[in-house]
């Protein structure tokens, strides 16, 4: 029996990347980015059921590539809402498996190692997600100026960021709150912990240019 859905919200535009297309549908190699986002996940779980959270604008454009990459039985497409929230708990309606990873549209580069540590550790976490050290200096706001602080005290947070299905929905009960950015902030307002486990560099959010500009690079040398 599969025991994953993973939802992938796909219904942003992407503003900073200065395209003309939301950058999730951005071509490398002749294919839109999110499709090597889902054939990454497909690789490194086994056999999971989809939910692409996207503007149905977009559905068309998707299906061919769908069904070339040999998803299109397994990925159900729902409509995305006006935020990231709303586009999440559209598609948990459709989530019928005990554990589900949330994972962003532009992260093509999750590692085989990263998706072993999510699966060993989700049997016995309801919340696992992954997470890198910092290599930059920090320094604080503090107006009028800035004070340095460690940095090994933070950590970047990566996905797919994964939950038992129950947690997941019952924070997606609670209303949406601008200061939430990610599935795991929302399900920590429930009182639950977050476990973490070490995600791997590559697996980059492709945002600006020059993201764009390293994933095509990546993607040419694979």
């Amino acid at each position: 029996m599969n025991k994953w859905t993973l939802i992938v919200p796909a219904g942003g535009v992407g503003s900073r990347m200065g395209a003309n297309r939301p950058k999730q549908y951005l071509e490398i190699a002749g294919k839109p980015i999110l499709i090597y986002t889902l054939k990454a996940l497909d690789q490194h779980f086994q056999q999971p059921k989809f939910i692409v959270a996207m503007a149905p604008e977009w559905m068309e454009y998707m299906l061919p590539f769908l069904q070339e990459a040999e998803l299109t039985e397994r990925c159900t497409l729902v409509a995305g809402g006006k935020e990231r929230y709303d586009s999440v708990k559209n598609a948990l309606n459709e989530v019928s498996t005990p554990w589900v990873g949330v994972h962003d549209a532009v992260r093509p580069f999750v590692s085989k190692e990263t998706i072993e540590r999510l699966c060993e550790h989700i049997k016995n976490y309801a919340a696992v997600i992954p997470v890198a050290r910092l290599k930059e200096s920090l320094r604080k706001k503090t107006y009028p100026g800035t004070e340095a602080v460690d940095r090994s005290q933070y950590m970047s947070v990566q996905t797919p960021q994964c939950f038992h299905v129950s947690i997941l929905k019952s924070a997606y009960e609670l209303p949406f709150n601008e200061t939430v950015t990610d599935d795991a902030s929302l399900v920590e307002r429930l009182g639950e912990e977050i476990y973490t486990v070490d995600g791997n560099d590559e697996n980059i959010k492709i945002t600006t240019p020059l993201d764009l500009v390293l994933a095509t690079h990546l993607i040419q040398t694979q």
